[in-house]
């Protein structure tokens, strides 16, 4: 795609400083017709045209009169052509520009950044500079009364997005020069379109604008090339086409304050070169922001690569213990984090950990908690202390982020199970030989903020049927479209109703249930990460 675009830009480029430039000889020659005819008509003294009429009774004045009308006639048409030309061409240009703005506009919220509005601002100015020409007169009837507000109206509020755009290349500007006058380019544009509502004349404050317009430029002029700018190759473009549009543009604008030599407005010529040193400028970011996100998209495959690395690649086996585990992401990486502790074929650990925040910052932060657990093992068989290890570890490296953690040890030999926990959602078990639901809170704070923080062991009773269920908040607080959480109620009501599943199954369709509640798709981010660790043991 980049490739097709960039053998099609010049061509685009190029077609506009064609048309442009056919359409400005048209109206030379049409405006030239004008003024020839017109001098030949002011040229004539009464007397001539008396004569004229007196004498046309003779052969001969019958034919010069009949070659005066011919010529009269063939200099309409030509008048007639010349504007039917200009016209012509300035629908071209009014629709080619306005469809620049449309295309520039729509790719730019497909590919929104609200910290980059260069290209959006962009869109906006083309496409209201298109829609000052006659091209929208061409496709919609309107009485002239509305074309006439349209035009000054577009007049005025045309600065705004400039300055916008301006703001986006070279910042706020000197002494925030910049910055101001698109605050006072708003104003203006309000002031100005209101007055000529009030007064019924939508031109009322032209010539103010006029002078406003001047005083425009002379802002932009001093920060192009005011010392203190950080050059770039997109400033040197800029200087370029900024310096012939605001030539013509003064030279337009001086033409409704005095007379000139050249009278003509040359205005839109500058733009079109202007418009095609932008295009080259938002060309440029548009592929340096699509090379950046490229690098960012390998960066962050790269991240969730490592993670996958420090999650489990297989379940663990302990005999008579069945496990499931699932880990739904909202993002490539996400904090969310999981691991088993193996002791021995009878002893397992499992720890589910949840990072505060998400994306690359929290997966790295779930890489710690990952060294810090691997650092504790020799504790695995001690949940409290277990977890009071992991805070002392990450004490001091976080800053402001914290981990939430819940571990659980099982013991298959000796029938026992111990759990601790820290800011922690509770422990669910399903106790299949009473049909009942165990939940535990555990009393125990985050981890990675408080050094002298303290955990304590729940001691649970292991029989055959039970099933554990370790999560992280991210099951519960699953939202759908009236904000309704899915919430232990209905987490409870789904563990008692697909008791009899698997262990894989039900970690399965639970997750299933979870998202279908949140009405994503597997092509929508989800809210939260998602990570569930399911254990039953089955005493054989």
């Amino acid at each position: 795609m980049q490739s097709t675009i960039k053998k099609i830009l010049p061509i685009l480029i190029l077609g506009i400083l064609i048309a442009f430039s056919a359409s400005r000889f048209l109206r030379f020659r049409a405006n030239t017709a004008v003024f020839d005819f017109q001098s030949a008509i002011a040229a004539q003294t009464p007397e001539e045209s008396q004569g004229m009429a007196s004498e046309s009774g003779t052969p001969s004045n019958l034919k010069m009169s009949e070659e005066h009308a011919f010529a009269e006639q063939k200099q309409k048409r030509q008048l007639l052509r010349g504007k039917l030309r200009w016209d012509v061409y300035e629908i071209l240009v009014g629709t080619f520009l306005s469809i620049i703005g449309l295309a520039a506009i729509t790719l730019a919220l497909f590919r929104w950044k609200s910290n980059d509005l260069s290209l959006i601002s962009f869109g906006i100015f083309c496409f209201l500079f298109g829609a000052r020409t006659n091209a929208f007169q061409f496709f919609f009837d309107a009485p002239t009364r509305f074309w006439n507000y349209w035009i000054s109206s577009i007049t005025y509020i045309v600065p705004v997005p400039g300055f916008v755009f301006i703001e986006q290349l070279i910042g706020k500007g000197w002494k925030s020069s910049i910055r101001l006058m698109k605050y006072v380019s708003i104003v203006f544009a309000v002031a100005a379109i209101s007055i000529g509502i009030a007064l019924k004349s939508p031109f009322t404050a032209m010539h103010a604008n006029n002078f406003f317009a001047i005083m425009v430029v002379l802002v932009i002029l001093v920060n192009m090339f005011w010392p203190g700018v950080k050059m770039t190759r997109e400033l040197k473009v800029l200087r370029i086409g900024t310096v012939i549009f605001v030539a013509l543009a003064l030279h337009a604008n001086l033409i409704g304050l005095i007379r000139l030599p050249l009278g003509r407005n040359l205005e839109p010529l500058g733009f079109i070169v202007l418009i095609g040193c932008l295009i080259f400028i938002v060309v440029r970011r548009f592929f340096e922001n699509e090379r950046e996100l490229a690098n960012i998209a390998r960066e962050l495959e790269t991240a969730r690569q490592i993670q996958s690395f420090i999650l489990p690649q297989k379940t663990v086996d302990i005999k008579g213990i069945h496990l499931a585990a699932h880990y739904v992401p909202m993002a490539s990486v996400a904090g969310d984090f999981y691991d088993f502790a193996r002791l021995d074929e009878k002893r397992l650990g499992i720890l589910v950990a949840d990072v505060s925040g998400h994306g690359v910052p929290a997966s790295l932060i779930s890489a710690m908690v990952k060294i810090a657990f691997v650092s504790q093992l020799p504790h695995a068989d001690d949940p409290a202390r277990l977890l009071a290890g992991i805070n002392q570890a990450l004490c001091g490296q976080l800053e402001s982020d914290f981990v939430t953690a819940g571990y659980l040890f099982m013991d298959t030999e000796e029938k026992s199970v111990g759990y601790a926990g820290a800011g922690h959602p509770p422990l669910f078990l399903w106790r299949g030989s009473e049909q009942k639901i165990y939940e535990y809170r555990a009393k125990g704070i985050i981890l990675g903020q408080f050094e002298d923080a303290r955990y304590q062991n729940i001691d649970i009773d292991l029989k055959s049927g039970d099933r554990f269920i370790v999560y992280t908040d991210g099951i519960i607080e699953a939202a759908n479209a009236a904000g309704e959480r899915f919430g232990w109620d209905l987490l409870k009501e789904f563990m008692t109703s697909n008791a009899s599943l698997s262990a894989g199954q039900f970690a399965d369709d639970l997750i299933r249930r979870v998202v279908g509640w949140s009405g994503k798709n597997s092509q929508e981010t989800l809210d939260d990460d998602l990570t569930l660790v399911v254990a039953d043991f089955e005493n054989s």
